[in-house]
């Protein structure tokens, strides 16, 4: 049972390896150092995909054709585990564009199924071949998956496919572990790379005293909780926890915000007023028209109760609220 399962998927493999995906190609020269290549791909009904590469990944395409003066023939090559894209076109000053066709590989597949990884798509739309070429062009190789694996990671093939996305490498989880972050998961490690959670941020992070939790750290980073917000608004007197200091940035509780009601005489409001202020939009503006209707120097938390109870200046001059 299981030499014939072994057959069918390698039947099934070559199937997809048996024609060609072809689609189109366009290419932008990066950075001011070594060069480096973007090159982006469509291909299919809707599918794209675009990512930067050396110039030694790419076989056959010299730096002299990529800079010509005038529009130069090109043929290269980028060769990786799960296929070969062969390019078509042309470049001139450092742009180029034409035509791709990739040849998956009838072996990969079957070979990440040998280290026991799961290969089963969780989306399956697509044909075989736009998986693989993907997987090619970001090169997840069965040297990576193993690397990974050696950290502790067995996940299914589409999770090392999002991983190899966002950078996620056994020197990146060594980095973690080296911070006390042992248990992290592949969604946690793919999430701490989508939102800058590097080793540098978490050491600036404990270095202006506070030692945060990952989840923590994820909101830090999704909220903009950063130790410069925290000294900004202890200049202003303000010595907040990390909960309070993001619930300012949830709700827009700025220095600007703060020095805008203090010009109006509201200079001793605390965390959890000015965080009102933001939701029940008391704003200058309110109660500069508060002040016009001949209300002034009214405490923060009628103005909050006017605001929550839907009262505007045109309801004081009409009757007396307060």
């Amino acid at each position: 049972m299981k030499r014939l399962a072994a057959i069918a998927l390698a039947t099934c493999v070559g199937s997809t390896a048996a024609h060609a995906l072809e689609g189109t190609w366009t290419a932008t020269i990066e950075g001011n150092g070594p060069e480096r290549i973007h090159l982006g791909l469509r291909y299919g009904r809707t599918s794209s995909m675009a990512t930067t590469y050396r110039m030694d990944a790419l076989t056959g395409l010299a730096a002299d054709q990529i800079h010509a003066a005038t529009s130069t023939p090109v043929r290269f090559a980028l060769e990786r585990e799960a296929g070969r894209v062969d390019f078509d076109g042309s470049f001139r000053e450092g742009k180029g564009a034409g035509h791709f066709t990739f040849l998956a590989s009838a072996g990969y597949l079957e070979s990440v199924r040998e280290l026991g990884v799961d290969v089963t798509r969780k989306d399956p739309s697509g044909t075989g071949d736009e998986r693989l070429i993907v997987l090619a062009l970001l090169d997840v190789s069965t040297d990576y998956i193993r690397s990974m694996i050696a950290e502790g990671y067995r996940v299914p093939l589409d999770d090392f496919q999002t991983m190899r996305i966002f950078d996620v490498t056994p020197t990146y989880v060594r980095a973690m572990r080296a911070l006390g972050f042992e248990g992290i998961s592949a969604d946690e490690l793919v999430s701490t790379r989508v939102h800058g959670i590097t080793p540098e941020f978490i050491r600036e992070v404990r270095e202006s005293g506070w030692d945060l939790s990952l989840d923590e750290l994820l909101q830090a980073r999704i909220h903009g909780v950063t130790p410069q917000f925290r000294a900004e608004m202890e200049k202003l007197g303000y010595r907040l926890s990390f909960d309070d200091l993001t619930s300012f940035r949830i709700h827009g509780v700025t220095p600007e915000w703060i020095g805008e009601l203090r010009q109006l005489g509201y200079d001793d409001l605390d965390a959890d007023e000015l965080v009102s202020t933001r939701i029940f939009q008391v704003t200058p503006e309110f109660i500069r028209s508060v002040e016009a209707a001949g209300y002034r120097d009214l405490p923060m938390r009628e103005l909050i109760s006017m605001r929550v109870q839907g009262l505007d200046a045109d309801d004081l001059a009409r009757e007396r609220v307060f």
